[in-house]
This record gives C-alpha cells, sequence and structure tokens, in this order.
C-alpha cells in the first residue's frame, strides 16, 4: 500500500511541476522521443554492463517482481520481539549469555516462543 502511495506521490508532484513550469500545456508532458531515448540507453548500459550469465538471471527474476511475499507482518514482528528479547537478554545478563540461545536455538526458550521464526531456516 506504501509503495503504491508512493508512486501515487511522485506522479502527482511531477504533474504539479510540469503544469506550474510550462503553465498548463499538457502536451508537455507527452514526449515519447525521450522516453524512447532514456529506456533505450538504459537497455543499452545494462546490456554494456553485465555479462549474459547476469541478463538471463535479471530477466528470469523479473517475474519475481510480482509475487507477494511469504513474510507477513506477524512474521516480521515476531521476528522485532525475537530480536527485542535477545537484546533485553544480553543487557541485563551480558553477550555471553546469549551464545547458548544462538549456537542451538532449538533448545532455547527464547526461541521455542516464536515458532514461526524458529522453523524457518534458510
Amino acid at each position: 500500500m506504501l509503495i503504491l502511495l508512493g508512486y501515487l506521490g511522485g506522479y502527482r508532484y511531477s504533474f504539479s511541476a510540469v503544469m506550474s513550469l510550462t503553465g498548463g500545456h499538457l502536451g508537455a508532458l507527452y514526449q515519447p522521443a525521450e522516453l524512447v531515448i532514456i529506456g533505450g540507453a538504459g537497455i543499452g548500459a545494462f546490456i554494456v554492463g553485465n555479462n549474459g550469465k547476469a541478463i538471463k538471471g535479471t530477466m528470469k527474476a523479473i517475474p519475481l517482481l510480482f509475487r507477494r511475499s511469504k513474510y507477513t507482518k506477524s512474521m516480521y514482528m515476531d521476528l522485532l520481539a525475537l530480536l527485542y528479547r535477545l537484546m533485553a537478554k544480553s543487557r541485563q545478563q551480558g553477550m555471553f549469555s546469549l551464545e547458548r540461545d544462538i549456537e542451538n536455538p532449538k533448545e532455547s526458550e527464547i526461541f521455542a516462543s516464536y515458532p514461526r521464526i524458529l522453523g524457518r531456516w534458510r
């Protein structure tokens, strides 16, 4: 939602600036030659700056941009709560007190409180 609002705000402010600078002529916004030049230069620079493997990898990754993330707000909230508890323990008992929890998280009381985090290992 915030990304959409950011895009809309960016378009709004750009549109407002063009309207005020050009005296309200919308024709100043429609410049297909500029789009072709900028887009072509960007694609050309991308091709020149990368090898074939990187270009293929980028093309394969483009559809991933439009998928939903597997991480939800509740997952992030659990992660923040876990980090808070770990930092509180380190503040009260010292940094070495975290060693047991981090070395073996499956036996840790702190990590056991957050099964969604504990179940997601890379």
